[in-house]
């Protein structure tokens, strides 16, 4: 990941999907989702907080996402893993001669137009890395539903830092992961709510 000089955002979103199917597959449904929130303010410094949602199989997508639009704050930046397209699907939807459906932040772009939505193209290894450089239990390879839709408040966290390591300053970085941290110390004594 290259180091940048980008300012992070005022209000900044990290969004974590949790599906039981890729998002592609006609039966993949939302299982949990979870927002990581980091607000800066120059009064208070940094603020962070989580919503933390599961849902059953038989939850609508469209319900869901409106409902995650709305629990978005006014001209956030969201970010999220971009959505990989697997290459049989792309030739299913070109012999079919359609277009591929939308995905997800797709569709939360269409009904939030205010978001500055920034999907990110995230290799698997470096968010194990970023996860055992801050000791962030993800749910591990194979895991069952159940397992990965309680890990997504780590999965939105991890997702963060490798935003905040590959486009912040250093001393942005060394602040807000400091902040973060002592956040981190507080939740981890709270009860898991599912």
């Amino acid at each position: 990941m290259l180091n940048t000089t980008m300012r992070h955002p005022r209000v900044l979103c990290s969004l974590a999907i949790i599906r039981d199917r890729s998002e592609f597959n006609p039966r993949s449904a939302i299982r949990s989702t979870a927002i990581f929130t980091v607000t800066r303010s120059r009064s208070t410094g940094a603020r962070f907080s989580i919503d933390h949602r599961a849902f059953d199989r038989s939850a609508a997508r469209a319900d869901i996402l409106s409902g995650l639009a709305t629990r978005i704050p006014l001209e956030a930046t969201l970010i999220a893993r971009a959505s990989r397209t697997p290459q049989h699907y792309q030739r299913q939807s070109f012999t079919a001669a359609g277009p591929l459906p939308p995905a997800d932040l797709q569709l939360l772009q269409r009904e939030r137009p205010d978001l500055d939505v920034l999907p990110l193209e995230c290799a698997n290894s470096a968010i194990e890395e970023i996860a055992a450089a801050y000791r962030i239990e993800r749910a591990g390879p194979g895991s069952n539903i159940l397992s990965r839709s309680r890990k997504a408040p780590e999965e939105a966290q991890c997702l963060w830092a490798a935003f905040l390591w590959s486009q912040c300053s250093t001393h942005e970085r060394t602040s807000l992961a400091s902040a973060w941290e002592a956040w981190r110390a507080i939740e981890r004594a709270r009860p898991l709510t599912f």
